[in-house]
């Protein structure tokens, strides 16, 4: 509570108290300074807990708001110096210099005429889209990661500057100052696999240092926004330890040998048991009743690259045709994707990798919490948008195999459609308990006379090696 009045006196008063109701889902600051982006006002309340911090180390308590120390900072005047100092920020989590290398407000307020409160407003919304990448390199938990983050990955290649321009923005001549650079590219290597990505930076401007006026420094003017292939690898886990693949580690225990056993029958008649023995020799399943009264879904084999796995599996349908549906899945510590023969030739390529999964939907995005729903690359994505989507409720599942207490529902199709034939219409509902896979699922599907039930895939038995 007393947080929360410092950081209201420290930005004005509202007007009036909001009703429960109608409070918004906005950083506290957002509330009054509207003119903010969320993200901008997110960066000034985090400022003020940093000076609240400050402030309760050298009071021993909170309630003191205390301006950031004296600490010395580097006056940039080169591009390269630069590129240090932003990967440096990113990599040590350096909050001080991150702030330190954005344009100050009273250097904006001398470049282009405007208020201070304008100035600090515009500072702050460009740190603000920055957010996304700052929070790339945070470091995960020493279990999951390289202790350092993804820092401890990369290795800096270097800032490459824009043309120089004037002011108004023509590119400048010899006898021109040069106050910015537009189009600026700062380059990280991931030696592992030998991928160059981007950070690209709008604008760098090059100013008087409010420190020393007597010297030109340069700053960030806009956000620094990383490629789509860098937030693809981070969302995917491949910078986190391969060990979390390992069949007793991961949700979904995908090893070699592993097999699972359903037996399938139509919801509205029961469970009534058929023999696929009856089946196989030429026998018709009964009108109403599912062509295959099991599938059995097994492991057959796994191969390593690095931080994912190319995983062959294989579903064997009891139907007159003895149908078999093989698969290959690629795993990643926090996804799991179909792979089409394009994926499949190109396996050992993480550049490729990467561009092709940005425009997948992952068929697992892990971990999974109810409620949540995910679309291309496995980003969160609600009810409506979202290719699969996760019930809000646990659901504790009976079936021949045991119970299973705590289990996800996760709705949607998608791309299982590519899986197997018998799972070509939507509305696909999957019973999923972490550590021992899929055990059940109910699916839409045409009987033996072309008419369409409701089937229940229920977990008969199942192997999991250790």
């Amino acid at each position: 509570m007393l947080l929360l009045m410092v950081l209201v006196a420290g930005v004005g008063c509202a007007d009036s108290e909001p009703t429960p109701a109608t409070v918004p889902l906005r950083p506290l600051v957002y509330t009054e300074h509207p003119d903010l982006t969320p993200e901008g006002a997110s960066v000034r309340e985090g400022r003020l807990l940093r000076q609240l911090r400050q402030g309760a180390e050298l009071s021993g308590g909170w309630g003191r708001l205390e301006a950031e120390g004296a600490r010395e900072m580097p006056l940039i005047s080169e591009g390269e110096a630069l590129g240090e100092a932003i990967f440096e920020a990113l990599t040590t989590r350096d909050e001080a210099l991150w702030d330190h290398l954005f344009i100050a407000p009273e250097s904006y307020v001398q470049l282009v005429n405007v208020s201070p409160e304008k100035a600090h407003e515009f500072v702050d919304v460009q740190m603000g889209g920055a957010l996304q990448t700052w929070e790339i390199f945070t470091p995960t938990r020493s279990s999951e990661g390289a202790d350092g983050g993804l820092g401890e990955l990369l290795e800096l290649e270097g800032l490459e500057l824009g043309e120089g321009r004037t002011v108004n923005g023509p590119v400048a001549r010899e006898d021109e100052r040069v106050v910015q650079h537009w189009g600026n590219v700062l380059r990280l290597r991931y030696a592992e696999a030998d991928v160059v990505f981007e950070l690209r930076i709008s604008r760098i401007f090059r100013v008087p240092s409010p420190q020393d006026p007597t010297r030109e420094v340069l700053v960030l003017a806009s956000p620094v926004e990383a490629d789509r292939r860098l937030r693809t690898l981070v969302a995917l886990g491949l910078h986190l330890k391969p060990e979390l693949l390992r069949s007793r580690e991961y949700p979904f225990p995908l090893k070699e040998g592993n097999f699972w056993r359903f037996r399938r029958y139509n919801r509205a008649l029961g469970q009534e048991e058929v023999d696929p023995l009856d089946i196989a020799m030429g026998g018709q399943a009964a009108a109403g009743t599912p062509r295959s009264p099991e599938v059995v879904m097994e492991v057959l084999g796994v191969e390593q690259y690095g931080t994912w796995r190319l995983v062959h599996v294989m579903r064997s349908y009891e139907d007159a045709d003895f149908t078999r549906a093989h698969e290959r899945w690629v795993l990643t510590p926090r996804r799991i994707y179909v792979c089409d023969t394009r994926c499949q030739a190109r396996i050992d390529d993480l550049s490729y990798l990467l561009e092709y999964f940005e425009y997948q939907v992952p068929i697992f995005s892990f971990p999974l919490e109810p409620g949540q729903g995910w679309g291309r690359a496995g980003l969160a994505a609600g009810e409506e948008e979202g290719i699969f989507v996760v019930d809000a409720s646990w659901h504790n599942v009976e079936t021949p195999a045991g119970g299973f207490v705590g289990t996800y529902a996760i709705e949607g199709t998608g791309p299982l459609t590519q899986s197997s034939p018998y799972f070509r219409l939507p509305g696909q509902r999957r019973y999923f308990a972490p550590g021992r896979g899929v055990v059940r699922r109910e699916l839409r599907e045409p009987d033996a006379r072309g008419n369409l039930i409701e089937v229940v895939e229920d977990l008969v038995e199942y192997r999991i090696m250790p």
